[in-house]
């Protein structure tokens, strides 16, 4: 069984972005990275602030000529940008990889 990730990359990226992830780290434990998620996911206001942020992103990545997600200060830090990304992705693949994670959920 798969465990359950409630937050899409980019909201991941997002909650990320906003904690006290230092940029540039790489090698991190998916409990820090989960802990990183709570903080920002609080800092940014919540779930739905957080699901807010990553739809800017969206628009912005997918409308031609739009800045929603620089005119919402998203991401003013390209390497903080980066590493929160990259981050993301890694937390995604070890949870989804990790069978002892099995039905454990990350709001």
């Amino acid at each position: 069984m798969t465990p359950r990730v409630e937050m899409t990359y980019t909201e991941l990226a997002v909650a990320l972005y906003a904690s006290d992830m230092p940029t540039g780290v790489r090698a991190v434990s998916v409990e820090r990275l989960a802990v990183w998620v709570e903080q920002g996911t609080a800092r940014r206001g919540g779930r739905a602030s957080v699901k807010w942020y990553a739809f800017q992103d969206y628009k912005q990545n997918t409308v031609p000529g739009d800045h929603s997600a620089d005119q919402a200060g998203l991401w003013s830090d390209s390497h903080r940008e980066d590493t929160a990304r990259s981050l993301a992705y890694t937390f995604l693949r070890s949870v989804t990889a990790a069978p002892a994670l099995t039905g454990t959920a990350v709001a």
